[in-house]
């Protein structure tokens, strides 16, 4: 017996993640499922001197979780987004508290890269935001709902948060988190 999966040419997909996730969803309507990978990368960190740290969704998750709605000028309604501290997720990739300054960029799976001075920005990396949204209204959500991770701040909670260097760190789509070498 032969299946035909319906996906759409390769060049239609900028990235792998939206590639499997088109391949998963033609699996799904023949019917057929591939079970979740447990242990899927969602997000790696690399320091300056290019050790990497996988973290996977488990890993996130077993980090201590925060929890805030807000409306962004993004999801034009108000949504629930948790997940880690970024600052525990530096800490637990062994990077160093961004009080201690440093370059970081963050590398979103569209192509986006937001270069974050630590010095420059400490006010806005704080213990009690941003956090890497793992979940939005207590779900895990897809790529194509900018997630498998967000880097998001209560922007109705401190609306002096609503501010462009903010907004620049507000990455959707996170892949990657490296440390710059200075």
């Amino acid at each position: 017996m032969s299946i035909a999966f319906p996906i759409p040419p390769l060049a239609r997909f900028s990235s792998l993640g939206q590639l499997a996730a088109a391949f998963s969803a033609s699996l799904a309507l023949s019917g057929l499922t591939v079970p979740a990978l447990a242990s899927e990368t969602l997000l790696t960190v690399i320091t300056a001197e290019g050790v990497e740290t996988a973290l996977d969704r488990e890993a996130l998750e077993a980090l201590p979780q925060h929890e805030f709605s807000t409306e962004t000028q993004w999801t034009w309604e108000e949504q629930s987004f948790s997940g880690p501290l970024l600052i525990d997720v530096l800490k637990e990739a062994g990077l160093p508290d961004p009080a201690n300054g440093g370059m970081i960029e963050f590398v979103a799976d569209d192509g986006y890269h937001a270069k974050i001075d630590l010095t420059e920005n400490a006010q806005y990396l704080t213990d009690a935001y941003p956090i890497v949204t793992t979940r939005v209204n207590g779900e895990p959500f897809p790529l194509e709902n900018n997630g498998p991770l967000w880097v998001m701040f209560p922007y109705d909670e401190h609306p002096e948060l609503d501010i462009e260097p903010v907004h620049n760190m507000t990455v959707w789509q996170l892949l990657q988190i490296v440390q710059l070498a200075e």
